[in-house]
């Protein structure tokens, strides 16, 4: 009885543990999705400024290979963080949903550990896309109008990589302090159970009985299960 109760106590502290697991997976997969939705709206900008450019006849040629390049490097970098992004919203979501004993611990660490590659594209096609509009000012308007454009854009970027410093700044906290389940997760291990095979490890029960010697004197031994 106690060692059906013990069971039932592990069981119910790692279903508590997983639960809490769960909202960590929930708050990275909630996060990817709307980066990916973002730089999926910046690909769309990217492409319009990319197609529907109308380069005027005697541009510099520096000038337009300046405004081609970063136009295409915004649109790669915001591809790549959609493709990113639904790659770990599908696997990931697979993986914890129906993976082996512990996949949610190993998809919500997975996440947490490529959402910097994530992040890192999505900054670079933003920055580009706005590199993207200094160029095209100077191709298009006339050199005052092309400068106070390029000052405004030079500000923005200014201003998004202070906001970023700041805002990473605030919420910054040490790892070493977040709140970890896995102590949870080790702690309700059931004894005698495989978490990679999912299989109960069951002892050998052969024994070996002896029967006493015959009149010829001997000895016989019979393995039963």
């Amino acid at each position: 009885m106690l060692a059906a109760d013990k069971l039932l106590l592990q069981s119910s502290i790692r279903q508590n543990a997983i639960s809490l697991k769960e909202k960590e997976f929930s708050l990275h997969h909630d996060n990817f999705n709307a980066v990916g939705t973002q730089a999926a709206v910046l690909a769309g900008f990217t492409v319009t400024a990319f197609i529907e450019f109308d380069c005027p006849d005697g541009a510099s040629r520096t000038l337009k290979f300046m405004y081609y390049i970063s136009s295409i490097i915004s649109l790669s970098a915001n591809i790549l963080c959609v493709a990113n992004t639904t790659f770990l919203s599908v696997w990931g979501t697979g993986l914890a949903m129906r993976g082996p004993d512990g996949s949610m611990a190993r998809a919500v660490d997975g996440m947490y550990q490529l959402r910097r590659n994530v992040f890192l594209l999505f900054g670079v096609g933003m920055m580009a896309l706005l590199v993207t509009g200094i160029f095209g000012s100077w191709l298009l308007m006339d050199p005052e109008a092309a400068l106070a454009s390029s000052v405004l854009l030079v500000y923005a970027i200014y201003l998004t990589l202070k906001s970023y410093n700041s805002i990473t700044h605030m919420f910054h906290f040490d790892e070493d302090d977040a709140v970890n389940f896995d102590d949870l997760l080790d702690a309700t291990q059931i004894p005698g159970y495989d978490n990679q095979s999912r299989r109960r490890k069951i002892p050998s029960r052969r024994h070996t009985r002896e029967y006493p010697p015959p009149e010829n004197g001997v000895t016989t031994s019979v393995e039963t299960v």
